[in-house]
């Protein structure tokens, strides 16, 4: 039987590489943590928190499933990581699949100027010459192609590239957003394949 359960493990290793781009959290730009005792992770990630006996639930900005619905009007930028095609199986391990990343913020955010965070100098430190303003939605998707796709191999995936086909399309979950919607191609090789069948197989539940 396939371990699907690795689907959110993947998941999460490609969320982990974003957060630590300082890039693409100055784009997300979230808000302060209301005590020291929070990370800036954990306010993007989201959560229930008790400190000091206080209570904080934090929405959060980054998610591993399409949290998105009608009804969400917060005007923030979010972005969501989901795995919706399986293609292969090898020995009962899923080898290559297809994983969206969806990127959209409120339409009142998506113009970055001087007067926004990041301003139009932050966004040409990062490399980008944007003249008068900036689309924050098309910087993002290029921060988050740059971190992902290419030659490097993601520890535990393998090699990720754009899809050949509808690798960047709109995706506007609702009136009050705009974004769009980047897809990729994950593919491991037969020798970390073989060697996770033959680790599997050599434990004893």
């Amino acid at each position: 039987m396939p371990n699907l359960y690795n689907a959110s493990i993947y998941k999460n290793k490609i969320i982990d590489i974003l957060l630590k781009n300082k890039d693409f959290v100055k784009l997300i730009n979230p808000h302060e943590p209301p005590t020291d005792k929070i990370l800036e992770k954990e306010i993007l990630l989201g959560g229930t928190f008790i400190i000091d006996g206080m209570k904080y639930d934090e929405q959060g900005y980054v998610f591993d499933y399409n949290f998105v619905d009608d009804t969400t009007t917060d005007e923030k930028t979010f972005v969501f990581i989901e795995i919706p095609d399986i293609n292969i199986i090898n020995k009962g391990i899923f080898a290559d699949f297809y994983f969206y990343i969806c990127i959209f913020t409120g339409k009142n955010l998506v113009k970055i100027t001087n007067n926004t965070i990041p301003t139009i100098n932050d966004i040409e430190k990062m490399g980008y010459e944007v003249g008068y303003f900036g689309n924050r939605i098309d910087i993002l998707c290029d921060v988050v192609d740059r971190s992902i796709n290419g030659n490097q191999k993601i520890k535990g995936i393998g090699n990720i590239e754009p899809a050949e086909h509808g690798f960047c399309s709109m995706f506007c979950p609702n009136p009050k957003f705009y974004g769009k919607k980047l897809k990729s191609f994950a593919q491991k090789t037969t020798v970390f394949l073989d060697f996770v069948v033959q680790f599997s197989n050599s434990i004893n539940f």
